[in-house]
């Protein structure tokens, strides 16, 4: 419940609905919008940001709430001693890495109050996604004077959890709800319900669709087998609302790794990967099919880049790859995943059926305890493997996120051992280039790339599905980290 400490999983809900940063994702639309700052201004070099905060803003205890609450709170979240799991969120603060590695000072980071309506923030470098970690939880203000009081106690109760967003803490009970209220002192309006109740679940998925059929919750989360359930079911069927996430799932393939460091091979095997049958009939339409190997709506992805499913194309690769019909494969290739999760199961045995089907080739199966498995990636950063799952989700709707982040071959987030020159190139342009038109451009060439080299093939895009009961009105989750915002919920009851 602490923002400064927050990775964004459990309680994110709940701090997003309390508190407010300098600016917000708006969660219909994804624009960045002006939240606790009414303005700001960047400089022509993108390098130094000045945020104007809105006039008479307060907290909901109704103290004024100034500039220097998010230099204090900025500072905190940077402060190694505070632990912060997203921490690196502000990194691109001049002297915030720095800070936060226990090389530098506070007084060392550019995040300075200039008054009490001023906060004047200096990059390192330029970074066009800056505003989009403006808007995260770790750059939300938070009360010095209440974490000073009962340190990392501070959140557990309404007298000290101070926040400025819509809602205000009214009570946690431990395990078993928590409530809050409209903020009176909030700046802007609040057309959603005067209170809203969560109730506390030790495993959402499993509870909440029980508790949302006995009439004790307005939502509920559904996942697995439940989603079939209730969309087979004639009433709650058409409570069942499917929402987009901002995410893929991955086969990944070891680039550097026999046969697979031969492209044809790659292209061969995405090729022949059905991913319409996978998420349509294997997986019970649980997601939405693959596009590309980036997710809709991060600039620079294009569904033109993607290979697609072509299963004679697939053949006719495999065989200028010296695989016919799979004479002189190889007898060792395997495919990794947790075998204790039944829908990984289907999905390996579904690609390894596809696979031998269309292009003759014999794929071993490696299922694995999930915590062996865990061990076995991560020393995969310097050993081979064949091929094994995994996905990403945005944290916040920018290519930086994605290419940047995962496919750069300094950062190799999935150990592909993948390398391109040109990709690299790219991704290092777009990470300073302002002009979005540009920008946008770069990631483009480079998603180009990255389709037509492979080495990644797109099982599904993720999806979320909820139960909402028919009364209830604008209950949206946004495709980037989306939860429940209350202040758009309308109750018709």
């Amino acid at each position: 419940m602490d923002p400064g400490i927050s990775s964004g999983g459990a309680g994110l809900e709940q701090i997003q609905n309390t508190f407010e940063g300098l600016a917000y994702v708006d969660q219909v639309s994804g624009e960045i919008k002006p939240g606790q700052a009414e303005k700001w201004t960047i400089s022509p070099d993108g390098l130094t940001y000045t945020f104007n905060l809105r006039s008479g803003l307060k907290w909901s205890d109704g103290q004024a709430l100034k500039a220097s609450d998010f230099e204090y709170a900025w500072k905190r979240a940077t402060d190694p001693t505070t632990k912060s799991r997203y921490a690196q969120t502000l990194w691109p603060v001049k002297g915030a890495e720095a800070f936060g590695t226990g090389k530098g000072t506070a007084e060392g980071m550019a995040a300075k109050a200039t008054d009490d309506k001023t906060f004047v923030v200096t990059l390192e470098r330029p970074a066009p996604f800056f505003m989009h970690l403006v808007a995260t939880w770790t750059a939300y203000p938070v009360r010095k004077d209440m974490i000073e009081k009962a340190a990392d106690k501070w959140t557990l109760g309404p007298d000290t959890y101070i926040s400025n967003g819509h809602y205000r803490l009214v009570e946690w009970k431990p395990e078993q709800s928590m409530t809050v209220e409209k903020n009176p002192n909030y700046w802007g309006e609040n057309n959603g319900p005067d209170t809203v109740v969560w109730t506390l679940l030790d495993d959402q998925a499993a509870k909440s669709p029980v508790a949302y059929e006995a009439g004790e919750l307005d939502r509920a989360v559904l996942v697995g087998a439940d989603i079939t359930r209730a969309r087979n079911d004639a009433t709650l069927s058409k409570e069942v609302k499917k929402f987009e996430r901002q995410g893929s799932q991955w086969i990944i393939l070891d680039t550097t790794s026999p046969p697979l460091n031969n492209l044809k091979v790659r292209q061969a095997l995405s090729l022949a990967t059905n991913a319409k049958q996978l998420n349509e009939v294997v997986l019970k339409d649980a997601y939405f099919n693959a596009v590309s190997i980036v997710a809709p709506g991060v600039p620079g992805q294009k569904k033109e880049n993607a290979l697609g499913y072509d299963s004679a194309k697939a053949k006719q690769l495999m065989t200028e790859a010296g695989y016919p019909d799979g004479k002189g494969w190889p007898a060792n290739v395997k495919f990794t995943f947790v075998g204790d999760l039944a829908q990984d199961k289907a999905i390996a045995e579904a690609v390894q059926g596809m696979w031998k089907s269309t292009l003759g080739i014999d794929i071993v199966l490696d299922p694995m305890e999930a915590k062996a498995f865990d061990q076995w990636r991560s020393s995969r950063k310097t050993a081979p493997f064949g091929f094994y799952m995994n996905g990403w989700g945005s944290d916040y709707e920018d290519p930086n996120n994605w290419y940047n982040l995962l496919f750069h071959s300094k950062a190799d987030f999935y150990y592909s051992h993948w390398k391109n020159a040109e990709f690299d190139g790219l991704l290092d342009n777009g990470l300073k280039e302002n002009d979005a038109t540009k920008r946008k451009g770069l990631y483009e060439n480079a998603d180009k790339i990255l389709n037509t080299e492979a080495p990644y093939i797109t099982v599904y895009h993720w999806a979320r599905f909820d139960l909402i009961k028919p009364y209830i009105d604008g209950l949206y989750h946004f495709r980037v980290l989306g939860r429940v915002q209350a202040y758009l919920v309308r109750v018709k009851k």
